[in-house]
């Protein structure tokens, strides 16, 4: 009997297909309860059903039941932080499937991916704006800083030497273009004020240090199609209702 050929069969024929042994290995018995799983998680990962993947699966349990034994015999499944492990693997299989089943009887509709789409875009603002920066520590090198590129100091150098940004130091402090949205706060009131090409007066304090700015260019946000991110909004969506039916299911807990 192949795996997954479990359809169309009553409960009870389901239960008893996947009790019988798959293979045993010394002794103890390897059901295909076991081997359906491992089945299903390669096909879930791209393989395609074959006989070959059939035995791929058994290899599989066999050298799984050998280490089993060996960690038996060492003692590692009497260890109170490995059972606690064991316990924990078991919870986050539990918790894996019922999100699942949660999620397919709340499924999301058109309608709500369409408005969750208009949300999103609208969050992000209007324009895009291509920043620089340079960021560093102390107010007084930050200020030195800001003087010496209105006189004419290199970007590239100044950056290179002084930012503590990893990403736009070695970019002459270029940022790139961000939505409106996605400035850190202390940011995007001053970055609102300025004109292309301009270099802010002042240093600009946030918890990432002190900041010497620049506005290199603004242009209208191009805004992606819904198809472009349906994956990243499901997803988005999906942790928006487990989020909140867990805080649900919180607030009628017993926590103590």
């Amino acid at each position: 009997m192949a795996c997954s050929t479990f359809a169309q069969t009553s409960a009870t024929d389901v239960q008893q297909a996947l009790s019988r042994p798959f293979v045993v290995v010394n002794g103890k018995t390897q059901p295909t309860a076991h081997a359906e799983v491992l089945f299903r998680e390669r096909i879930a990962q791209g393989a395609v059903s074959s006989p070959e993947l059939r035995e791929s699966v058994r290899e599989n349990l066999i050298s799984q039941a050998l280490i089993v034994e060996a960690a038996q015999a060492d003692g590692l499944d009497r260890h109170p932080l490995v059972q606690a492990q064991m316990a924990l693997a078991s919870q986050g299989t539990l918790v894996k499937l019922w999100q699942q089943k949660f999620l397919a009887e709340h499924p999301i509709t058109d309608a709500a991916l369409q408005q969750e789409y208009k949300n999103q875009m609208a969050l992000l603002g209007s324009e895009e704006l291509l920043v620089r920066h340079i960021i560093v520590a102390d107010e007084d090198m930050a200020k030195q800083l800001i003087q010496r590129i209105q006189q004419g100091g290199s970007w590239a150098e100044l950056a290179l030497e002084h930012s503590t940004d990893p990403d736009s130091k070695t970019q002459s402090g270029l940022v790139g273009w961000v939505p409106q949205s996605q400035l850190i706060p202390e940011v995007t009131p001053i970055i609102a004020q300025m004109k292309p090409g301009q270099v802010w007066a002042a240093p600009v304090r946030s918890s990432q240090g002190w900041h010497v700015l620049s506005l290199e260019d603004r242009r209208p946000l191009n805004v992606p199609e819904l198809a472009k991110v349906r994956p990243q909004l499901l997803e988005l969506m999906a942790q928006k209702i487990l989020t909140e039916k867990i805080r649900s299911m919180r607030q009628k807990a017993l926590i103590q």
